[in-house]
């Protein structure tokens, strides 16, 4: 029985009514990312991301957790303000390193962690972006950009000091000069570098005028020297996957080449007793999809044997058992990322966690962060209803969780989200999606569909949240998305469904999805809208040419001419060797048959094309190109443009903007 003033309490106190998701929610809600579990697995440190409104910026903070028993603390570590990233523990967990600004350029920092204090422990002119403690803790290998001065042309005269002259010009003599998300490449390289965790002369290990590192590296047991991935050999710009592996002495010296395999040696991991090297990847070929593998091989060279054989999942990540006899293989599978054991005697991969959370949060792609140590493993959550939050596992269970948003999570109404199956209309394959219902769905009412297409093609989606399904189902859509042929996580074969047919069945694959959601009572068939991002782009241009069943559609980002396409943008090599086959000059026939602006004559569907200015993986002047052809063709169409926004999309803001402006054009095709 309740007591009494609290009986009356309930009883006079209106309930606080809860509100669906609104675009301003972005800017409340905070995400767990980058979990690192310290060597004796009671403590983890995690990364807090949070969405500033003021700066229009993501923003981190760095949290400790500590296990005890089946309970878990947290205190925050390192605020926002201080601008870190990266932290790692050291070998004996009483220091942590993270990479945080010092004078407006990233430094290296060292903290004890009993004292709270940070210290760096590099200065100067480099700017380390990437770190592992060695064994023993007395040092710290990273990577940093060594600039040089840039091309000048003979004869030119120098500007005078103080005046004001047009900016330099861009003078580019390499293969690949500009990248989605950095722009334009400078002079220099990419070398790597050994410091005292106590801080002192930074010694650069490699040397040369190009990248000497391109890849992760890990140190020998023993402290005394380090493996690291590079992409060396003569005209590997032109090769669309091709890196090897390389020893040097932490004291520097020539490098020895330790690899030789056609192909990608990625992500080195040096066993415990330094006999082993695993690596991620697996040799070139020409199909569309080259599935990411786990291999081993001796530490001083020779064959490298393939562990995941059996698993036909594509690696994300790997690291070594402490004993030795295995690895903890980061994978995707079906829409999930998990973590298997896998031995290396060849036995069967035993799944440790069984679910990870993605951190996107634009879009529900899978993929999330996991640790372990000593036996505590920590990840990102699967979440259906808000952003990831903190798991942390011992012995097979999840002992405690860290949410840091369920009191928002209190106050909104979310729809829920539905697993789907329904096989191919092209030849029975089975197809696997999800479906967010609106916050107020009601199976007596209408509601019309949206369909979302992810891109890659290459990728997968997942029963994640995501701001932009949580918009269109507030908005009231029914929202179907899917892994159709191509995606990422159902064996390599179904991968390469796609292989030299792209744009092709996986047209097929989604409008099977469209038309079983159709056989439901509470859809409404006058209202069918289509669109997708980047791969999910080719494939919404695709379908408009193809059918006129949508009222309107979206095409954020997309390809629609693949010679622009290989030939413009930061991935030339895989598109050349890979995507399409010959070249533009040499097929042209194909190229054009397969670029969706060859079929915008078919088009009568509304469109809205959504791009950022800055994108240089598929770069905006094909979308400017089928905005024309529409326009010149009568089609209703608009095109949005996100200044300096790459093919992310850019700042929270562009986020929204990227979103709200589909379905403010849905809306105006909407059948009352």
């Amino acid at each position: 029985m309740k007591p009494l003033f609290l009986a009356l309490l309930l009883a006079t106190t209106p309930a606080l009514a809860a509100t669906p998701f609104e675009p301003m929610d972005l800017y409340r809600l905070s995400m767990v990312t980058d979990p690192q579990v310290s060597p004796d697995g009671g403590k983890v440190i995690f990364n807090r991301a949070t969405f500033d409104l003021a700066t229009d910026s993501r923003q981190g903070e760095t949290w400790l957790a500590t296990v005890t028993g089946k309970t878990v603390d947290k205190r925050l570590l390192i605020p926002a303000a201080a601008r870190a990233s990266g932290a790692d523990w050291s070998p004996d967990g009483s220091r942590i390193a993270y990479v945080a600004p010092v004078l407006g350029k990233p430094q290296l920092w060292v903290m004890d962690v009993a004292a709270g204090i940070g210290t760096p422990i590099t200065t100067g002119k480099i700017a380390p972006r990437a770190f592992r403690w060695s064994p023993d803790g007395k040092s710290l290998a990273f990577v940093a950009r060594v600039d040089a001065a840039p091309v000048k042309l003979a004869g030119m005269p120098d500007k005078p000091e103080g005046a004001t002259w047009a900016p330099a010009p861009k003078i580019i003599d390499s293969f690949r000069y500009r990248f989605d998300g950095t722009g334009y490449g400078t002079a220099g390289a990419d070398h790597l570098f050994v410091v005292a965790a106590s801080g002192g002369t930074v010694r650069q290990l490699t040397q040369g005028d190009s990248d000497q590192i391109s890849g992760g590296f890990d140190w020998t047991p023993d402290s005394q020297a380090l493996v690291y991935s590079t992409r060396l050999r003569p005209g590997n710009e032109r090769l669309p996957v091709e890196s090897d592996l390389y020893r040097i002495a932490v004291t520097g010296g020539t490098p020895e080449r330790v690899s030789r395999i056609d192909g990608v040696e990625d992500d080195p991991q040096v066993s415990p007793d330094g006999r082993l090297i695993a690596f991620s990847g697996g040799p070139t070929a020409t199909k569309f999809y080259n599935q990411t593998d786990l291999w081993v091989m001796p530490a001083g060279g020779g064959a490298a044997r393939k562990l995941t054989a059996a698993l036909d999942r594509p690696i994300i990540a790997a690291k070594w058992a402490k004993d030795g006899k295995g690895l903890y293989a980061f994978y995707n599978d079906a829409g999930l990322t998990r973590v298997a054991l896998v031995p290396l005697d060849g036995g069967k991969p035993r799944v440790v966690v069984n679910q990870i959370g993605g951190t996107r949060l634009y879009l529900p792609s899978s993929g999330g962060n996991w640790a372990e140590g000593g036996g505590t493993f920590a990840y990102t959550t699967v979440e259906a209803d808000r952003p990831a939050a903190l798991g942390i596992q011992r012995g097979g269970k999840e002992i405690a969780r860290i949410d840091f948003n369920a009191d928002w999570r209190a106050g909104k109404q979310i729809g829920k989200l539905e697993r789907v199956t329904w096989t191919s209309s092209k030849d029975g394959k089975p197809i696997e999606g999800w479906v967010q219902y609106p916050p107020d769905f009601s199976p007596d009412r209408k509601y019309p569909i949206a369909l979302e297409i992810h891109g890659g093609p290459n990728t997968d989606y997942g029963p994640y949240f995501s701001i932009t399904h949580q918009i269109y189902a507030a908005a009231g859509y029914i929202v179907l998305f899917a892994n159709p042929r191509g995606s990422i996580g159902y064996g390599e074969a179904f991968a390469n469904a796609i292989d030299k047919a792209y744009p092709g069945d996986d047209h097929d694959d989604l409008m099977s999805g469209v038309d079983e959601m159709l056989k439901r009572p509470y859809i409404d068939a006058r209202n069918q809208f289509i669109g997708g991002g980047s791969g999910g782009g080719v494939l919404t241009t695709n379908a408009i040419a193809r059918t006129d069943r949508f009222r309107a559609a979206a095409a954020l980002r997309p390809v629609t001419d693949w010679t622009v396409q290989g030939l413009t943008s930061d991935i030339v090599a895989t598109t050349l060797a890979n995507w399409v086959p010959g070249t533009p000059w040499d097929n042209h026939a194909d190229y054009w048959r397969r670029s969706t602006l060859s079929m915008v004559g078919a088009v009568k569907t509304p469109t809205i094309l959504i791009d950022g200015e800055a994108d240089w993986r598929t770069p905006i002047t094909q979308s400017e190109a089928y905005y024309q052809a529409l326009k010149w063709r009568g089609i209703d169409t608009r095109m949005v443009r996100m200044p300096e926004a790459g093919h992310g999309m850019g700042r929270p803001s562009q986020w929204l903007t990227s979103i709200v402006a589909v379905t403010d054009w849905y809306a105006r095709y909407l059948v009352k």
